[in-house]
């Protein structure tokens, strides 16, 4: 029901008012037109393209040159036209955050004729390495992952060598990389990591800076990863895709003796775009649907305690949804407005440091929602003046994460921890008995973010000192947080840690007993008992940075 609101209302505003694309969701084109090597001012140049409403038409200024800012990426067809000058075609492929060009050379001609030229691809050199543009296209062709990060991983300066395989763009922090797409940011505000708020067969291209990188984009020391999803067109399209995964279709390397299940996890994808009104209002749509059923073992049936394994299943259904509209009343005037939406319920979950013992140590069922809205607006004041605006917030919640009010006792709502070593000094897991880690009947920890941004570009043409581009803008950023970081439901934890590792000692460690109690046999001064509790709710933070480019 939010959805189909905000779509309506995002439609409406098309209807009523004339609003449009962003820096990070769109390209510019650029040029320069001769006549016997000398520039050509005067001539008309007429951009169309699939991937936008209507076309743009500029007149080339003394020095030759025109542009055409804050348009769609995509394949454009440009004409060059003059009185009593033959008219040329060229075809171009402008990238995501990229600038095109197209020139052309005109000749004077007293029979109708014109030239279609269709442009080649840039040589090696011509091509700059601190930009990769990887379309939708390219990315079905190769075997590779679909995701974002998978695909981030082609372009040059980017490797996969951060803290779990975290990417690292031109040697900076992995927590420190901007991640957009449709000009929202993306990044967990915790740890810097994107959240996967796509549909695969929603991306039409995505655009890797790794130098060079303009002012507008800021809050990073790394690299830029901006990506659009498609926008529909005059013609509708679709998509549907299924998927299929099964951990007994990955062959084992050698010595690897682990248990695979022969069990079918699917995936669903489906996208259809096309027009409301031709040449003043499309739509896109896409869709996504997972299950997942994954077995899992407690820590305490493996081999080496010759118990027999026993299994729980850990499972997650997942919904994605979004929509997008794009609309324009007049040639100088547009507004692009998305929207996505994640359900993502998870049964049986555990805390990856600590395997669950027991099962009273797996999480039966959380949530953690997640969404984005971003609205892009350009305009035309002027042939030489743009201005440009971007509003996007981004919301992502843990829901019931952790122990819960399920037994009426403490200590089966304490978070129980064994462990190998010094704890907060490197400690080891072994394993968790008890409740959950975390609470989840205490506040829920959302870790949100929004953001707008204006940007005025003017494009200034001298005789003496050439053609320029002037960019400037200010942008307001805010990182929220709510967090308590309760560690169990009841607000102790206990712990046994066997510092001394002392092999005269074969009854440490924890076990539960038959009548359902914990026994720890530890030597002195290796169990801890803790308790930390939150005497008062976080009132959460907002970490504002304001910035002029």
């Amino acid at each position: 029901m939010k959805l189909n609101r905000f779509l309506a209302v995002l439609a409406a505003a098309v209807l009523l008012l004339g609003i449009p694309a962003f820096a990070q969701t769109t390209s510019n084109l650029t040029g320069t037109v001769t006549m016997g090597g000398n520039p050509l001012p005067g001539a008309t140049v007429t951009i169309s393209s699939p991937n936008m409403i209507g076309s743009r038409t500029a007149v080339t200024d003394a020095n030759g040159n025109y542009n055409f800012g804050a348009i769609p990426p995509g394949d454009y067809t440009v004409k060059f036209e003059m009185e009593s000058m033959q008219s040329v075609t060229k075809t171009v492929r402008v990238g995501l955050a990229q600038t095109g060009r197209a020139d052309a050379q005109m000749k004077l001609t007293s029979v109708a004729e014109a030239i279609t030229v269709t442009a080649s691809a840039p040589a090696v050199l011509e091509t700059t390495e601190v930009q990769t543009n990887i379309s939708a296209k390219l990315i079905n062709d190769l075997p590779i992952g679909r995701t974002l990060t998978a695909t981030v991983s082609l372009a040059p300066g980017v490797t996969a060598s951060g803290p779990n395989g975290n990417q690292v763009i031109s040697g900076a922090p992995s927590y420190d990389n901007l991640y957009m797409i449709d000009g929202a940011t993306v990044n967990e505000n915790l740890r810097g990591q994107p959240h996967d708020l796509f549909i695969e067969d929603a991306i039409q291209e995505t655009t890797v800076l790794t130098g060079a990188i303009s002012a507008e984009f800021g809050r990073f020391t790394g690299g830029v990863v901006t990506a659009v999803s498609k926008s529909g067109g005059n013609e509708f399209s679709g998509t549907f895709r299924d998927s299929f995964q099964s951990p007994k279709w990955t062959s084992l390397s050698k010595g690897d003796t682990s248990r695979r299940t022969n069990n079918i996890n699917q995936t669903d994808e489906a996208t259809l775009g096309g027009r409301i009104i031709r040449d003043r209002l499309w739509f896109f749509t896409a869709g996504r649907y997972f299950k997942q059923n994954n077995p899992q073992n407690f820590k305490l049936g493996d081999n080496s305690t010759g118990i027999i394994p026993q299994t729980f299943t850990n499972g997650r259904k997942q919904r994605r949804l979004e929509g997008k509209l794009t609309g324009q009343i007049t040639p100088k005037h547009s507004i692009t407005g998305s929207v996505l939406d994640i359900k993502d319920d998870q049964t049986n979950n555990f805390f990856a440091s600590y395997p669950a013992m027991e099962a009273t140590n797996i999480d039966t069922a959380r949530s953690t929602p997640n969404s984005f809205r971003t609205l892009n607006y350009n305009g035309v004041i002027t042939n030489s003046f743009l201005i440009e605006g971007l509003w996007a917030k981004k919301k992502f919640t843990f829901v019931g994460s952790g122990g819960d009010a399920r037994f009426p006792d403490d200590e089966r709502r304490t978070f129980i921890e064994g462990s190998s070593g010094l704890f907060n000094h490197g400690a080891t897991a072994v394993g968790g008995f008890g409740a959950p880690l975390f609470c989840g009947v205490c506040t829920n920890e959302g870790r949100d973010n929004k953001n707008w941004q204006v940007k005025g570009t003017y494009y200034l043409s001298t005789k003496g000192f050439g053609t320029h581009n002037i960019v400037a803008g200010v942008d307001d950023w805010h990182s929220v947080r709510v967090s308590d970081n309760h560690q169990s439901a009841s607000d102790f934890t206990l712990g046994y840690y066997d510092a001394l590792n002392d092999p005269n000692c074969p009854f440490c460690g924890i076990t539960r007993q038959p009548d359902g109690s914990i026994r720890i046999g530890a030597q002195t001064g290796n169990t801890v008992i803790i308790w930390w509790p939150i005497l008062e709710s976080s009132k959460g933070t907002d970490l504002n940075t304001k910035a002029v480019f």
